[in-house]
């Protein structure tokens, strides 16, 4: 029988360990795998609203992704990885376990559904319908983590899982490094191209797992390590707050844990970080006053973003430029809260 892996806690100290998952060669052997690789990223960087008077705010497409979120890109990187371990063995022997809080379980779950995976996540019980929905129709397993205890526990339930049946292949989105890598790989050079001769003076970025924050920030800092690195979290569970987790309504996607624990990723930059907050009736507000102004869609935590990028914007020059990312255009739910 396998042994049981022996799986870190979030909040362990972090090293961020050498990745090279061949892309290139599961493409090749899994054509499904590859068909969903040339259809990620490469998405539009566009001008949005921003102060006046101050830096121009540019802003990352990740909607036009194929299941319509920037965690369609670190869904490829972690099933990769995955891949990359699971060798030549028959895909029905894989099966795949993953905590979310909603747009990787529905890029994991098109994946493996395409691929003949096995799936199964673990969600917060504040999880919207439509996505539930989604995962049934695909075929995935769900457990469900009642909303009062927090994603920290969310997390938590998924690592106990791995360990008590190890025939689960855990990704581990905040500990395995094909997250961050990838998206230094493709999101930050696809922005370093994008933003050509601009002086970028500032990287805006929610954390969820940090993958986005610290693997952009690595590609844009290898033209200029001046840029700045902001980071953004939700008023109601700051990074790195002392406070316990609790079931306050936060914008989607990002947040700290509670009792001062810190992303991984994060840590490894932690002296460089501007930290900046908002709260999730305010991300309401701001979407429908960027769609007001855009006529576009966008979710709570690319309302998150915007807010946090004009604000910094404000404090610089027209010179500079200040780019950000549109994690993805909201959930049925959110734009129904504020009737749209």
């Amino acid at each position: 029988m396998k042994a049981a892996p022996s799986i870190a806690p979030l909040e362990a100290p972090y090293t961020l360990r050498a990745c090279a998952v061949p892309y290139e060669t599961l493409a090749e052997r899994h054509p499904a795998y590859g068909k969903f690789g040339q259809d990620v990223g490469r998405t539009r960087l566009i001008e949005v609203p921003g102060p006046h008077g101050g830096a121009t705010v540019m802003a990352k497409c990740e909607w036009e992704n194929p299941e319509g979120s920037v965690k369609d890109r670190v869904a490829y990187a972690l099933l990769g990885s995955a891949l990359e371990e699971h060798g030549d063995r028959p895909l029905s022997e894989l099966k795949v376990l993953e905590y979310s809080g909603g747009n990787l379980s529905r890029a994991l779950s098109a994946l493996c559904a395409e691929l003949g995976i096995r799936s199964r996540y673990v969600l917060s019980s504040a999880s919207p319908r439509s996505l539930l929905d989604t995962l049934e129709a695909r075929g995935a397993e769900v457990d469900l983590v009642d909303k009062e205890k927090g994603f920290l526990e969310v997390v938590r339930r998924a690592l106990r899982t791995a360990e008590e049946d190890p025939g689960w292949h855990l990704l581990y989105q905040h500990r395995n490094p094909a997250n961050l890598f990838f998206h230094e790989r493709t999101t930050g050079a696809e922005i370093v191209a994008q933003t050509r001769e601009r002086k970028v003076a500032a990287w805006v970025a929610s954390i969820g797992t940090g993958g986005t924050l610290i693997g952009v920030l690595r590609a844009l800092r290898r033209r200029d390590p001046a840029v700045r690195a902001v980071g953004v979290t939700p008023s109601e569970l700051p990074y790195a707050s002392e406070q316990p987790p609790n079931g306050l309504p936060k914008y989607a996607g990002s947040g700290g844990m509670g009792y001062g624990i810190r992303q991984p990723f994060v840590t490894l930059h932690d002296d460089e970080i501007e930290h900046h907050t908002v709260s999730h009736s305010r991300c309401l507000e701001l979407m429908a006053e960027f769609f007001a102004a855009t006529g576009i869609r966008i979710g709570t935590s690319a309302a998150a973003n915007w807010s946090t990028a004009r604000e910094v914007a404000a404090s610089l020059p027209p010179s500079d430029t200040v780019v950000t990312v549109l994690p993805d255009a909201g959930t049925p739910e959110e734009w129904a809260r504020i009737g749209r």
